[in-house]
């Protein structure tokens, strides 16, 4: 009997390590889809790339699929998330030697404004042809946004490169809605992409130079000359 229990015990046990070792793997599976999704989706267009076409590029089934992915949506959306968040992750490793708050806010708008066609141009199809999609995919986007402008914005105050005034909700509105809204809202309006990169960053410099202070637009300027130099 005693032997049994062992023998029991140990037989839940060694099931338990298959079941994660499966979940393990399974999850390696998924996350493997998701990246080479975003990249078909981002490269071909999201509503030319059809499950079957996933499917054969990465030789799995669409059982598979569909057994990771509830639908079609719910994989544009876990892509589409994976695309913008490892752009973010590669915009912030590339600040990371620079110490000075107002030249990283700077430089990582000087990013988002040259990548901005080919997100503008995702950002338009999924309202298009998923709307669904596009308001969860805003909400997850916008919060990041929201918070990356909101510690810049009062890192610069703390640096003396903001006036003290300066209203960080205000700041921090007008800045993420006039790099979203030119990005979505003009949807039947496909900008030449150095048009748009002009427009954004006349924009965006004008209204940072009226929240510094001199020392502030010194350094302004100096960004200026190093980021935009060609605009």
């Amino acid at each position: 009997m005693k032997t049994f229990f062992v023998f029991r015990v140990f037989f839940l046990y060694l099931r338990r390590e298959i079941v994660s070792t499966e979940n393990c793997v399974r999850m390696t599976q998924k996350e493997n889809i998701v990246h080479h999704a975003s990249k078909m989706f981002v490269e071909q267009g999201i509503k030319a790339v059809r499950m079957d076409d996933i499917a054969q590029e990465l030789s799995v089934s669409k059982r598979t699929l569909y057994e990771l992915f509830e639908d079609k949506e719910e994989l544009i959306y876990q892509s589409i998330c994976h695309y913008f968040e490892t752009e973010r992750e590669r915009r912030m490793r590339q600040i990371l030697e620079i110490e000075n708050t107002l030249e990283v806010m700077v430089a990582n708008l000087r990013d988002m404004i040259d990548v901005a066609p080919v997100a503008g141009r995702i950002r338009r199809n999924v309202k298009r042809f998923y709307p669904t999609v596009y308001k969860r995919l805003e909400e997850d986007v916008q919060s990041k946004s929201m918070d990356d402008l909101n510690r810049w914005v009062t890192g610069c105050i703390e640096c003396g490169y903001f006036e003290r005034n300066v209203k960080v909700k205000y700041a921090v509105d007008v800045l993420h809605h006039s790099v979203h809204g030119m990005l979505v809202n003009t949807l039947d309006e496909e900008r030449p992409s150095n048009e748009l990169v002009s427009m954004m960053s006349y924009s965006l410099l004008v209204f940072i130079r009226g929240l510094c202070t001199i020392e502030g637009q010194r350094i302004i300027d100096e960004c200026t000359s190093k980021y935009f130099n060609n605009n």
